[in-house]
């Protein structure tokens, strides 16, 4: 029954609603996510999972389960995260087996995008830059970044969000 109010508040566009349930939910999606051994994405999983509740907000049925709404998004986007992680460990064991004049050139292609990646980096904010920093590169998660910085885990994660929808879009014309 409280989840039921809460879900009308977030068709109201309460953030108060919607900070209550990823209370609520976050620890079970991460179990979910955990049990389908998405270990390393589950935050951008989670991040992405929620992100798509606030989009899609008006269009929850209050009349239907919450809970599978929500795991449903989050099922979705684990499959996504799966599939692109199966695909980079394919790619990798081609590269292995390609002959060495196409291993020359990915390795091209890799220094150009990793070059690209550094460039699209210096035009971010200070602040999402220095998230995205500590996540990625230094392999922080998102509390250990927060403590660091001494901000809410909250805007840590809108932080990354921030960075890597720019560099989704700075780079979109490489990965193509």
């Amino acid at each position: 029954m409280k989840d039921k109010l809460l879900v009308i508040g977030l068709k109201n566009s309460s953030e108060k609603a919607f900070n209550k349930l990823f209370e609520i939910y976050y620890p079970k999606i991460k179990a979910f996510l955990f049990s389908l051994n998405l270990n390393h994405s589950y935050e951008d999983v989670i991040q992405e999972t929620f992100i798509t509740v606030w989009n899609k907000r008006a269009s929850i049925k209050i009349d239907k389960s919450f809970d599978s709404y929500v795991f449903t998004i989050a099922k979705n986007y684990a499959l996504k995260s799966l599939r692109k992680q199966l695909s980079n460990e394919i790619e990798v064991s081609d590269f292995h087996l390609q002959d060495t004049s196409n291993r020359a050139d990915q390795l091209y292609d890799s220094k150009y995008f990793q070059e690209k990646l550094e460039s699209s980096l210096l035009k971010l904010p200070p602040k999402p830059k220095t998230v995205y920093t500590l996540k990625r590169n230094n392999g922080l998660s998102t509390k250990q970044v927060a403590a660091e910085l001494d901000i809410a885990p909250k805007t840590v994660e809108n932080y990354m969000t921030m960075a890597l929808h720019f560099l989704k879009k700075e780079l979109e014309h490489i990965v193509r």
